[in-house]
């Protein structure tokens, strides 16, 4: 919590910097996911309450986008938790998401419906979050980005669908 604290106070200093990093170890859940996975949500969870609490009337031009390297499978394994996948979620908070929601075209669980049998179905490029919010942060256009920094790759433009612009 002084690491979230300490960030929130340089963050809303106008001579501060604009981008910070927290990197959380302990999600790849091999074994005792739900254990782990509860124990580092409540971590993330008071992280956020303590970042939004230090930036004050700052946080409404924050944005909070989680990364991951990879997705968990849907099945659990013989230790209670599951392998490295290929669908996987994308965690967004701060004053500059546009509503509450989950933004989805949701595949389904049934075994036809996943990857290979055992991965939740990929159904947007999460590049395509990753490009929207950088140009929202930066106020640098979607499209220069996707040319720029996704090598022109056909990616979707969400800005106006997740952030207010």
């Amino acid at each position: 919590r002084d690491l979230a604290k300490h960030t929130g106070r340089i963050l809303k200093d106008e001579l501060g910097p604009n981008v910070a990093v927290f990197d959380m170890d302990g999600f790849d859940t091999h074994a005792g996911q739900l254990y782990n996975n509860n124990k580092n949500l409540e971590e993330f969870d008071n992280l956020l309450i303590t970042l939004e609490d230090s930036l004050g009337d700052a946080w409404k031009n924050t944005l909070i986008v989680t990364l991951t390297e990879f997705g968990r499978t849907v099945k659990q394994n013989g230790g209670q938790g599951t392998d490295h996948g290929i669908g996987t979620a994308i965690l967004m908070a701060g004053g500059l998401i546009k509503k509450g929601q989950v933004y989805t075209d949701w595949p389904g669980l049934k075994k036809k419906q996943l990857f290979e049998g055992r991965d939740l179905m990929p159904t947007l490029d999460a590049r395509a979050v990753y490009n929207a919010a950088m140009s929202v942060c930066f106020d640098t256009g979607p499209e220069q980005l996707r040319r720029d920094v996704f090598w022109k790759d056909n990616l979707p433009n969400l800005t106006e669908s997740l952030f207010k612009v």
